[in-house]
């Protein structure tokens, strides 16, 4: 039952804040970027079933990188099981992007995964100007379930290498908050942007449900309430309904998200934040690839 954690993760970033302007506008945007992109900042959630925390989820701006020649931001999410689930269903998740600012897009998507005896490694490079994406992953079916570590995995797996169309200036599953993030919101609004996802280019829908205010670890506070509409397999599950509150001011933080399932819902709910220094300012021309 945790083993969607890793995915609600990263729609309820996602969504937080695809709302309000078409396509990829960030001219004049560096001041909301600079609220968003903070190294340091980590955003920490319980999520629980049918009121019984299964586990814990963050989401963490690692620092400034160069990538390909480019100054980018390392993200990094998890997802872990608590001590009583891990002892039925273990979960242990980390994904990584690498997105540049000037122009937004993705440059690198890891992700490697355990979810009881499911295993996942693989690592995505985008070549915007090629139109095309390199996607590498380890074959685990040589390698012993008692192996956790990837290290130790990848002496007996063997790497297999892909690659598919890219829509020039998409963004990965988790990049794509820290576009959205820097939106002003309107109401009934419904916006659509491209994403590389599960080996396809697809177009995310969003839409914005209501405003409401809503209690949460940050204290009382006024919040838009959005739903995504999901077209997508793989890591977007199109299964039930999936509700995601935010802050309605100008760093739209993801406060809780709602899924539901055949039997009761999972929640997200925040329970922590911490905030770092600001990066230094990106003074840079340009937005995000069309």
């Amino acid at each position: 039952m945790f083993i969607c954690v890793h995915l609600w993760l990263h729609m309820l970033f996602l969504l937080a804040g695809i709302l309000a302007l078409p396509g990829h506008a960030l001219a004049g945007q560096v001041p909301e970027m600079e609220r968003v992109y903070r190294e340091g900042e980590r955003l920490v959630y319980d999520v629980s079933w049918l009121g019984i925390k299964g586990g814990q989820a963050t989401l963490e701006v690692r620092g400034v990188v160069q990538l390909n020649g480019q100054r980018a931001y390392h993200l990094v999410t998890t997802a872990t099981s608590g001590p009583v689930l891990s002892k039925i269903y273990r979960v242990d998740d980390r994904t990584e992007s690498t997105i540049a600012l000037h122009p937004m897009r993705a440059l690198r998507f890891e992700k490697h995964l355990r979810e009881g005896r499911y295993r996942h490694s693989s690592q995505t490079e985008f070549d915007h100007e090629k139109g095309r994406a390199s996607f590498r992953y380890l074959d685990f079916s040589r390698v012993p379930r008692e192996v956790s570590r990837l290290e130790e995995a990848e002496r007996y797996g063997t790497y297999v290498n892909q690659e598919f169309p890219l829509t020039p200036g998409a963004l990965d599953e988790l990049s794509i908050l820290y576009y959205v993030r820097t939106l002003p919101l309107a109401s009934s609004t419904t916006v659509v942007t491209s994403v590389f996802a599960s080996k396809k280019n697809w177009d995310l829908e969003v839409k914005v449900l209501r405003r409401e205010p809503v209690e949460t670890a940050l204290g009382r506070r006024d919040t838009v309430v959005v739903e995504p509409l999901l077209k997508f397999e793989g890591i977007f599950q199109r299964k039930g309904r999936m509700i995601v509150w935010m802050t309605d001011d100008a760093e739209r933080i993801p406060v809780q998200m709602k899924s539901e399932i055949i039997i009761g819902s999972f929640v997200a709910s925040l329970t922590r934040r911490e905030v770092g220094t600001p990066p230094p300012r990106l003074d840079l021309p340009g937005g995000p690839a069309q």
